[in-house]
């Protein structure tokens, strides 16, 4: 993003942005999303669900 004339603060801030949002954002979610479906004995997509509503907030918070 810096060769094409982004600052360095704000190319490092939508790093930082994306990289947590995809944590967050069903169905990628990281690893944290299957732990929560095998201890909790819900299904993988019910958790999907569960965290999409969050997670556009996360998205929305930043526009």
């Amino acid at each position: 993003m810096k060769r094409v004339g982004y600052s360095p603060t704000f190319a490092g801030a939508v790093e930082a942005v994306a990289s947590t949002g995809g944590q967050l954002m069903p169905p990628v979610m990281g690893t944290a999303a299957f732990l929560m479906a095998e201890l909790s004995g819900v299904g993988y997509l019910s958790v999907c669900k569960a965290g999409l509503f969050p997670a556009l907030l996360y998205y929305i918070s930043f526009l």
